[in-house]
């Protein structure tokens, strides 16, 4: 993997959400020179999907599409405003998928989503009938996810510029 620092999306998170980045990752390479077994690796995940969020968040703040009240408080939810699936009757201001699909195309609208749910919402969520554990490998896949689609989503901001 090339060195994060040197990555568009890596720059253009918070110093906070970078250093969650690093310790995802630090986590990973430390497991994977662990010989120590766990049934559930999602702790790997945890600080980079913090990052994620806060990285959407501030993706539609620097788009226009919230603003810095809504970006700074505590109400608003990606869960929400990014879910395609929300039903017409419940689509509100704070639905902003189609908005994301129109920046930015329908397939990096659909990927930034399916990340947030494979990343975040199925990670730390707890469902009584399915197992939702993480193995090693799956966990690096997550943090593979997440950086793939912040790469896409930061092309399609510099693609807005010019």
């Amino acid at each position: 993997m090339q060195d994060l620092a040197q990555q568009a999306w890596f720059q253009y998170l918070t110093s906070w959400q970078q250093k969650l980045v690093r310790q995802a990752h630090q986590l990973l390479v430390r497991e994977q020179e662990n010989q120590t077994l766990y049934d559930d690796y999602s702790f790997i995940v945890f600080p980079m999907a913090k990052a994620y969020e806060g990285f959407l968040k501030k993706l539609l703040f620097d788009q226009g599409l919230i603003t810095q009240h809504v970006y700074e408080g505590k109400r608003f939810r990606i869960g929400r405003a990014l879910n395609p699936d929300i039903r017409e009757h419940q689509r509100d201001k704070w639905w902003l998928y189609d908005n994301v699909e129109r920046k930015c195309g329908s397939k990096t609208a659909r990927f930034l989503w399916e990340t947030w749910l494979a990343c975040r919402n199925r990670v730390f969520h707890f469902f009584p009938k399915a197992k939702a554990s993480l193995e090693l490998s799956e966990a690096s896949q997550r943090l593979q996810m997440m950086r793939d689609a912040m790469r896409q989503a930061v092309a399609c901001l510099e693609d807005s510029e010019n």
